[in-house]
């Protein structure tokens, strides 16, 4: 299995089978029959993300850094070991251990080891498995800071450098997203907002070799469990002891805190400790760039860390509307203890995944602020925009796929 397998560069290199993602959102690794969690994440534009480890960000009031929809590493490096090893990935491992000396050994007998030599001399296997490892893995990272990878050659981008207009419909979501008249941070407010700055925002200097349309930050966002995500049935022991998944459907990704807990000796998902840090069911709002990328509009992209959703329209409808029911007017209200409760209508979106007060609600912002805690909240679930809004704002986040445009010179990291 290569790393195009899950990364094509035809879908902005994220996970290519429009069939297997319409029907369930993660997909299956080399071993037939296992299972990730997790639609996988696309590779592109990895090195220029916010490198870890996720640290608390007080101006934005959440955890930001690292790669992976958890945060779990640190770099492009770090990201490009992970799946060799994973068993429900690339499985290479011994006796259901991590083995990246199999890793280099299907790099030195395979056809690319002529110029992994020819870059890193004719002594390199002499080296310790961890620096060669850590060689194959840099090589990688390059590979996807490079402008096969990286270009920067999307729509938005011959617009910034004037080499393209913007449909009116373009420009306006383009407004919409940023919240302001003439799209440009500081610009001048409009008076509608869908937000989306909060979590992918761009630089004070809107140069295109640093936007990435992600603040890096983590956030429960209310994302309902994908019930077609075929690691619920992953439950048997014998067969995958190292990838297999002890809760079957009972089975909840807590995200960042999923993984910084742990680390602390606490439990994720722990109602006794309360979520201190509150990043239960958090997770990494990823670039945006290639957001809608595929070879033809038949082929199907999946959305969010467990590939539920199947359109960019139906993500952009989910933050519009998440928060309320088939009745006008009647918003759920998050903050109580049955938030479903005594709702006359039915709730247009499923029960989340996570569905914690502490981090739904508002995705940013500290216990006691302005908008935490607020039903009424349009950061969120009741934007109130119009269904034009909406379709505007898709309009825009398709002039961020990459092919549009080719840069005069390439910027490295």
């Amino acid at each position: 299995m290569a790393c195009v397998t899950c990364h094509d560069p035809a879908t902005g290199f994220s996970y290519p089978e429009g069939p297997i993602n319409n029907k369930f959102g993660t997909v299956e690794g080399v071993v037939t029959g296992r299972f990730g969690s997790r639609l996988p994440p696309s590779a592109a534009y990895a090195p220029y993300l916010l490198k870890g480890p996720p640290v608390y960000d007080p101006d934005l009031q959440a955890y930001v850094g690292g790669l992976f929809w958890d945060g779990r590493v640190t770099t492009a490096l770090e990201q490009a070991k992970a799946p060799f090893v994973n068993p429900n990935e690339m499985n290479n491992l011994l006796h259901n251990v991590a083995d990246p000396a199999s890793v280099i050994e299907k790099v030195r007998t395979g056809p690319s080891n002529a110029l992994f030599v020819k870059v890193n001399g004719a002594n390199v296997y002499s080296q310790s498995t961890s620096a060669v490892y850590a060689l194959i893995a840099k090589a990688i990272a390059a590979f996807e800071a490079s402008d096969i990878v990286s270009p920067f050659s999307s729509k938005y981008d011959a617009y910034l450098a004037g080499q393209a207009k913007f449909s009116l419909q373009e420009l306006n979501g383009l407004r919409l997203f940023t919240g302001t008249l003439n799209g440009r941070p500081g610009g001048f407010p409009m008076k509608k907002s869908a937000h989306c700055m909060d979590c992918h925002g761009i630089p004070q200097t809107w140069t295109p070799t640093s936007d990435v349309w992600t603040n890096s930050c983590y956030a429960n966002l209310g994302v309902p469990p994908n019930p077609a995500n075929r690691f619920y049935g992953m439950t048997d022991k014998a067969s995958n002891p190292a990838g297999y998944n002890p809760l079957g459907k009972n089975f909840i990704d807590y995200g960042l805190g999923g993984f910084m807990y742990p680390k602390m000796g606490k439990p994720a998902g722990d109602l006794a400790e309360g979520d201190p840090l509150m990043i239960d069911g958090t997770f990494k709002a990823p670039s945006l760039r290639n957001v809608d990328k595929r070879p033809n509009l038949s082929t199907t992209k999946a959305y969010m860390h467990n590939g539920v959703f199947k359109t960019l329209q139906q993500v952009v409808h989910f933050y519009n509307t998440r928060n309320l029911t088939s009745v006008s007017g009647e918003v759920i209200d998050f903050t109580k203890p049955n938030p479903y409760a005594g709702l006359k209508g039915k709730p247009l979106w499923p029960v989340p995944e996570y569905p914690s007060a502490l981090t739904l609600i508002n995705p940013q912002g500290l216990p006691g602020s302005n908008e935490r805690g607020n039903p009424a909240s349009e950061q969120i679930g009741n934007m109130q925009l119009l269904a034009s809004d909406e379709a505007d704002l898709v309009a825009f986040l398709r002039t961020l796929s990459d092919g549009y445009w080719k840069k005069p010179t390439a910027v490295a990291p």
